[in-house]
């Protein structure tokens, strides 16, 4: 099997992804709905004009209960040791034509649930995280609305928002919907990586694979195409390597990692194989297939207003001149830099 049947595998189990994840995020939007209703009853049994001190207290802390139990329940909407078993196991068969794969068994892969973070944190923190920030916002509104003499309606419509005016809810709702797609992805992406080292007799590596299209971030397209061995070194990039993240990179982030096959010309003895193989690769793009296999490649064939789009005016005038690369907009562990510090590393060169 050649690299980019690998990647093929593996990008149609990442799209299966998002597809639970947009099951799985449908659900949590039930329980915002419900949290919704929830707060709507609660503001709609108190007149907030009049209320004193001791009633507001009661209301934030009724409110408080109420965030805390949806969010608690939002917290085992994704599955992930669930999750981490049937990713286990599609790799596995993604990759069986290699020989004989071992797969995860399924002890490694209850612990392995327990240890997944999210951007450095577990799961669980985040959820608390937002119910502590919806707390504090619905707090905050109530409290600042009485002060100002604002009427019940209007501090209703600043917490659940109206057609014209998003409220805390608004934004509440894109964090639950953020929150349960990264868990997804870094659940998904972690047994990936599990079962890759796993067969390490077979595989040399993982590639970062990015979307190619307008919406992947500066980090992710710097990104896009790196090999790091399966201790997570990097391979074949000198100066310019990163440091092994694996993903997602960010909140919201699409890409994945797939594995790297051990040289059929080092396999077989046989020279020539490798190059063959890889004469024909293509890869998905928001236009089809193409054979522009990294994001530099699928960038140059672009418009100008389209890498304008993508890039920022500045960064894109800079990287069509040839005076930086992608990789040369980020840092070696992938965050973002800003334009002045773009500049100050040209000059450093």
């Amino acid at each position: 099997m050649s690299e980019l049947e690998l990647q093929e595998a593996i990008l149609k189990n990442a799209l299966e992804l998002e597809r639970l994840s947009a099951n799985d995020q449908a659900d949590a939007m039930r329980i915002m709905a419900a949290l919704e209703r929830d707060l709507k009853t609660l503001l709609a049994q108190r007149d907030l004009s009049n209320a004193k001190r001791r009633e507001i207290e009661a209301i934030l802390n009724e409110a408080k209960k109420a965030i805390d139990g949806r969010y608690s329940a939002l917290g085992g909407v994704v599955d992930t040791r669930g999750l981490m078993l049937v990713v286990s196991q599609q790799t596995v068969e993604a990759i069986r034509t290699l020989g004989a794969i071992r797969a995860l068994t399924p002890e490694r892969i209850a612990s392995l649930a327990k240890t997944v973070l999210i951007e450095g944190a577990p799961s669980a923190a985040w959820w608390v995280k937002q119910s502590e920030r919806l707390q504090f916002d619905f707090a905050r509104i109530v409290r600042e609305g009485v002060i100002e003499g604002a009427t019940q309606e209007q501090i209703t419509a600043r917490i659940i928002g109206t057609g014209d005016e998003p409220g805390i809810m608004d934004a509440a709702r894109r964090n639950v919907r953020s929150l349960v797609h990264s868990s997804i992805m870094t659940a998904a992406n972690r047994a990936r990586l599990e079962t890759f080292a796993n067969n390490s007799r077979h595989l040399a590596g993982v590639r970062w694979l990015a979307t190619l299209d307008s919406h992947t971030c500066r980090t992710c397209m710097a990104l896009d195409g790196r090999v790091w061995d399966l201790e997570g070194n990097p391979v074949d990039q000198g100066e310019d390597a990163m440091d092994f993240q694996l993903p997602p990179a960010h909140f919201a982030c699409r890409c994945t990692m797939s594995p790297v096959a051990k040289s059929l010309d080092a396999i077989l003895g046989v020279k020539g194989l490798d190059a063959k193989l890889a004469a024909g690769r293509r890869r998905a793009s928001k236009d089809g297939p193409t054979s522009a296999l990294t994001f530099s490649e699928f960038l140059r064939r672009q418009s100008p207003e389209y890498i304008e789009e993508a890039l920022g005016a500045e960064r894109a005038a800079l990287w069509r001149q040839g005076k930086v690369t992608l990789r040369d907009l980020v840092s070696g562990s992938g965050r973002e830099l800003t334009l002045e510090q773009i500049k100050q590393r040209m000059k450093e060169k």
